[in-house]
């Protein structure tokens, strides 16, 4: 009889767990999508039936990322903002909202890095300010403006593109690493209050992504990363199974090993920050060039695959 109920009766037969269950028909506004990630998960969504919602800073850039989802045999509409603006923000969500109703699915995937050793920072308070301003606060107001309307349909999801550097504490990051902690810590504070409304938050810690974002440090040429198309399955997957948080295992590593063994991972992190030496750019030495990567840079990157350094 169990046999039967779980080949005929049971009903998780009848669900559909593809992307295409999840957003076809359905709409997905994702930020920072003219390149890199954003454009990858754009492309793999409307290729799933969902309309993407593009958005992007760069009206030119953006307008040829729409076509390039279209020309997949997606459906795409574009909409430039600037996120590090709280009043673009709020216009973007009025525009968003009169024109196309509550996104479905809101992708945070839009976000400033900066690589600078703390002890090159006294003077640039704005480092921080900056990654502040777009990273947690113009992603909080995108979710500020869209939850009433999510909440009131009683339907919605927030996936909200974080970092490993938030488990690992990667030096070097922490005008970085301190603004995707606040967009994480604000998940799982949203995640309790918005369940019962059928409103789910994911968080995905993400690995080293070859995108423009990390264009500037010639070092990550030389060290493993994932694919744009790669960290879009990522994407993907957070749609079609809503859990509060996907990362890596190594990841999930560094964030255990910090909580038992302080001390050694802080050695650990230590020994990285001594290896990778900050930039000539971030030591402010204009047409100065960083020296060549080391074999010991790349094994150490090897073995830390995905972290940033």
């Amino acid at each position: 009889m169990w046999d039967y109920w779980e080949r005929h009766l049971d009903p998780d037969l009848h669900v559909d767990r593809s992307l295409s269950g999840r957003v076809k028909g359905k709409t997905v506004l994702i930020t920072g999508a003219s390149s890199g990630i954003g454009l990858a998960t754009a492309i793999r969504v409307a290729g799933s039936g969902g309309h993407v919602i593009m958005v992007a800073r760069d009206p030119e850039k953006l307008e040829e990322a729409r076509k390039t989802v279209e020309k997949h045999g997606g459906k795409a509409s574009a909409y430039t903002a600037d996120l590090a603006s709280l009043e673009s923000c709020d216009e973007l969500v009025a525009k968003v909202l009169a024109e196309q109703g509550a996104p479905d699915v809101l992708v945070n995937n839009a976000g400033r890095s900066i690589r600078r050793s703390i002890s090159l920072s006294y003077d640039r308070f704005h480092d921080f300010e900056r990654t502040m301003q777009l990273n947690y606060f113009g992603s909080l107001r995108l979710i500020m403006g869209f939850l009433p309307k999510m909440t009131e349909r009683r339907s919605g999801h927030i996936i909200n593109i974080s970092s490993i550097g938030v488990l690992s504490n990667a030096p070097r990051f922490s005008a970085y690493v301190a603004s995707k902690a606040a967009l994480d810590a604000f998940s799982r504070c949203a995640a309790a209050e918005f369940s019962d409304a059928n409103v789910s938050f994911t968080v995905i810690n993400m690995p080293l992504v070859r995108t423009p974002m990390i264009g500037p440090t010639k070092m990550y040429d030389s060290v493993p990363t994932l694919t744009p198309e790669e960290a879009a399955e990522m994407v993907a997957d957070a749609i079609i199974r809503r859990p509060q948080r996907i990362a890596t295992r190594l990841g999930v590593f560094a964030e255990v090993m910090h909580l038992l063994a302080p001390k050694m991972h802080e050695v650990v992190m230590n020994t990285a920050y001594q290896l990778f030496p900050d930039s000539a750019a971030a030591k402010g030495q204009k047409g100065g060039s960083d020296a060549p990567t080391s074999s010991e840079q790349v094994a150490f990157a090897a073995l830390m695959r995905g972290i940033h350094w």
